[in-house]
């Protein structure tokens, strides 16, 4: 009798809902304070890094950030953030003018 183990893998989204406030850890975040704030506070879902216990994506409308959610502090980082639409047009610009 052959048997065959079947696994789903482990979902990489994790629903993230912290009422802790948000540091921006660089100054040019601040502008992005408000938005990331209030979807941690209502819960959003985000990537882990697998390579950085603690840290998550995570992508509000055109924006995405990257973010620091410490085990022992009363705070979460916003430690970068990116509008995807303007990184995108920054790339296809750059790869025309090559």
């Amino acid at each position: 009798m052959n048997s065959m183990n079947v696994t789903t893998p482990a979902s990489q989204y994790t629903w993230l809902r912290i009422d802790e406030p948000v540091i921006p850890v660089n100054p040019s975040a601040w502008d992005h304070l408000l938005e990331v704030e209030a979807a941690l506070h209502h819960g959003v879902e985000a990537t882990s890094d697998e390579n950085h216990p603690g840290f998550y994506e995570i992508e509000i409308g055109d924006n995405w950030y990257y973010i620091h959610v410490p085990s022992r502090l009363r705070a979460v980082y916003l430690v970068a953030a990116q509008n995807r639409r303007a990184a995108r047009t920054a790339e296809i610009l750059h790869r025309t003018a090559s």
